[in-house]
């Protein structure tokens, strides 16, 4: 019965790991597909001049995520960082609002601060489940050690 129970925490804690990990590679091509978004928005206003609610109608690669965000406007499905919430409700906040000129360079402004976010949640991110990995099978561990 105690090694039954011994496998059950040992495997849970590797489970535990292996979905930190899902979590962090889910954030990563929410951010991605995020920008890539911006980047559309971006160039339908500038080589096109479409007016926003005809870009959010033809959004081709619509996902669940960026269906949410367009139709709902979900900020909260975003789920990536508190800095990046409030980044993608500035842009949102100022979409559609000014010349085609100022549309354009905050598409471009809103893409450099997301591209930073990527690049710094895509450095961090294999150390951080390394770490995780660690934590979570020391727990498992140490637990069993216990009841042993």
């Amino acid at each position: 019965m105690k090694i039954i129970g011994c496998v059950l925490i040992f495997l849970s804690s590797i489970l535990c790991s292996y979905y930190y990990e899902r979590y962090l590679k889910i954030k990563i091509s929410k951010l991605e597909e995020l920008i890539l978004f911006v980047s559309y928005i971006k160039s339908k206003i500038e080589y096109f001049s479409i007016p926003l609610s005809k870009i959010y109608q033809k959004y081709e690669n619509k996902t669940k995520f960026i269906d949410s965000l367009i139709h709902n406007f979900d900020y909260k499905e975003i789920q990536i960082s508190k800095e990046v919430d409030s980044i993608i409700c500035e842009f949102f906040s100022s979409l559609g609002k000014g010349y085609k000129q100022e549309q354009i360079a905050l598409c471009n402004y809103t893409t450099e601060r997301l591209n930073a976010n990527l690049s710094l949640i895509k450095a961090t991110s294999p150390n951080k489940i390394k770490i995780f990995r660690a934590l979570s099978l020391f727990i498992g561990i140490s637990i069993i050690i216990l009841l042993v």
